[in-house]
């Protein structure tokens, strides 16, 4: 099941890659508009947490209609003895606010799950309700808040983020911090577990195909623990 779902997702964001140009003459005419990429990365650092990839592979592909987006997006380790993960979302944004309900599904060879198992006890998805506050261009920041209300984290966790979003030109900077409200999953108590700068700069490959280079430097304070992250992004134009 899991090596049948990352080859599926694999296959079908090449073939939405190699076909952007019919794509998006079939969003003009049906309204909905449709993004698709991946990441390739030299680890997997998410809100502080290493989940110990050696290169990770992260497709991404969503469909958006109005304000409502629905969409996949998956972190594969080339080598590691983390978890994989297939997470699926659906969104609506009204104004500033975007609210998103996540569901994390990870897996392991050592730690195998079945994908349809949502028994509280046993299973390894995460369901997350986020509420994302956006200040837009004359306040460049940005108010997460998320909280884990079933599944794997018995401890239903909260975390806030604050976001400070920069352009520079055709680049991006992002600064953040993170702090567990309640819960255990990113800590064992509530404290600031993430603080991060980011930065994304394009870079120009190929014709039909966005290119962008990625890094970031996070530092957990509750770990005392830092992780530098780079690598490449490749989505449709």
């Amino acid at each position: 099941m899991h090596s049948v779902l990352r080859k599926v997702f694999l296959i079908s964001l090449l073939f939405f890659l190699n076909n952007s140009n019919l794509s998006a003459q079939e969003n003009d005419e049906s309204g909905i508009t449709t993004e698709g990429g991946v990441d390739i990365l030299n680890n997997y650092i998410w809100r502080g947490q290493d989940y110990l990839h050696k290169g990770s592979i992260q497709p991404y592909i969503s469909a958006s209609w109005k304000n409502f987006t629905l969409g996949m997006w998956s972190a594969f380790r080339i080598k590691g003895d983390g978890t994989d993960e297939v997470d699926l979302y659906l969104s609506k944004s009204v104004g500033p606010v975007t609210l998103t309900i996540y569901d994390y599904w990870s897996y392991s060879k050592s730690s195998p799950s079945k994908y349809f198992d949502f028994n509280s006890k046993s299973t390894s998805h995460i369901l997350e309700a986020q509420v994302l506050l956006s200040g837009g261009e004359k306040i460049p920041f940005n108010l997460l808040g998320s909280y884990l209300f079933y599944g794997d984290d018995p401890s239903r966790s909260v975390y806030l983020e604050l976001q400070y979003v920069k352009p520079i030109k055709e680049a991006e900077l992002t600064l953040a911090v993170g702090y567990q409200v309640k819960g255990e999953f990113y800590a064992e108590k509530n404290s600031f577990v993430n603080t991060s700068v980011g930065f994304v700069q394009p870079i120009r490959l190929f014709d039909k195909i966005a290119t962008n280079l990625i890094s970031n430097l996070t530092y957990n304070p509750s770990a005392d623990k830092v992780y530098f992250t780079i690598g490449f992004g490749f989505n449709s134009l």
